[in-house]
């Protein structure tokens, strides 16, 4: 008979739901029990497959063009299919969580909401960031307008709509989300500016760390827009020039800045 060694599991019910690896696995399921959580979650395994599925294109050419070449071996052409389905299920999943993420926009509206409520309970007392963020709710709310239509219509959900029809307004939706990052460049900038004088007129230690918090999140929010900068100009030009992979590093960086909040609330 074998001893209880044998079949012992390397780890215990009471070991295991007391250890760090517990932990993480808690807050983990809080990141994701969030809508936040789920898109950050999504945006940087989505857009990190993206990218990984780019260079998995960019070395299947590369070893196209050494077997080209004489002396190229059978197993050189094995492993190349390899790679081909390894890049087309990275880029298959990547795609889910594309939709998906568009799908739990369709109800972005209740956002543009809430934003609009609180331009009208509790307005901005300085007339830049005012003027700021009245515009970036009217250009997010577009933003979803046009493209809760064309998905839906991508869908079949709306009937009658041309491929000509869909393409425009995908690009109309992404154009009202370039002018939604422009403006935020706008907002980061004024409120930094207003910090910066609240700081001159600060005579306590709690104003400080007041400050550092609020810096820190001013530079979270700087990072990502910079990083969206570039990718609205891509998406939104009829001549899109950034390549897979720098679209793909790009918002893995934004989802990372994304995840790296959601983790930290769930705390």
């Amino acid at each position: 008979m074998a001893s209880d060694k044998a079949t012992q599991l390397p780890f215990s019910a009471p070991t295991l739901f007391t250890s760090a690896t517990d932990a993480r696995i808690t807050r983990l399921s809080r990141v994701l029990s969030t809508s936040g959580g789920v898109d950050a979650t999504l945006t940087l395994v989505g857009y990190g497959l993206f990218f990984v599925s780019s260079q998995i294109t960019a070395l299947d050419k590369l070893q196209m063009t050494s077997l080209l070449h004489p002396g190229g071996s059978k197993n050189g052409s094995t492993s190349l299919v390899k790679l081909e389905e390894l890049g087309a299920s990275a880029k298959t999943l990547a795609g889910m969580c594309s939709d998906f993420r568009t799908f739990t926009r369709l109800w972005g509206f209740l956002g543009v909401y809430a934003m609009a409520k609180k331009n009208y309970v509790k307005p901005e007392t300085d007339v830049v960031l005012r003027a700021v963020s009245y515009g970036q709710t009217l250009s997010l709310g577009a933003y979803y307008v046009y493209e809760n239509g064309y998905y839906l219509a991508g869908k079949g959900v709306l009937r009658g709509w041309t491929p000509e029809k869909i393409k425009r307004w995908a690009k109309t939706s992404l154009r009202m989300f370039l002018a939604y990052v422009l403006l935020e460049f706008v907002r980061l900038y004024r409120a930094r500016q207003l910090r910066e004088l609240r700081k001159v007129k600060a005579v306590d230690e709690k104003d400080m760390v007041e400050f550092k918090r609020e810096e820190k999140t001013w530079l979270r929010g700087a990072i990502m827009n910079t990083a969206y900068a570039p990718l609205g100009v891509h998406w939104a030009s009829e001549n899109p020039a950034l390549s897979d992979g720098v679209v793909g590093a790009l918002m893995s960086v934004v989802g990372l800045i994304k995840i790296r909040a959601a983790w930290a609330l769930a705390a």
